[in-house]
């Protein structure tokens, strides 16, 4: 079991650092990178809370498992909403295109 959290980890994080296009008009930039922002925000955080969610169990630290699993699942929640509800719209970018 501990070796699919690992890997599950190691695929969010591989798959936060694949980056989309960043063409298109300033608008369309600006909202790619407020949403690349805020997924390498949520995924270091899904990293801070894993780490500390294994430390706690390895050492008797003051930390509770549940507080960190509140922590991974918060961060994922934030990480899901970047990755599919902040995306910049393309009807946007085809506006732009047309009143130029």
């Amino acid at each position: 079991m501990d070796d699919i959290i690992g890997y599950a980890v190691v695929f969010i994080i591989i798959s936060g650092l694949i980056s989309e296009n960043s063409g298109g008009n300033p608008l369309f930039r600006k909202q790619l990178k407020r949403k690349n922002m805020m997924m390498t925000a949520t995924l270091f955080g899904i990293l801070l809370f894993f780490t500390l969610n294994i430390i706690s169990g390895i050492t008797s630290m003051p930390v509770s498992n549940s507080i960190t699993a509140i922590g991974i699942f918060g961060s994922f929640s934030f990480y899901i909403y970047a990755k599919f509800v902040m995306s910049p719209k393309e009807e946007n970018q085809r506006f732009l295109k047309n009143s130029r």
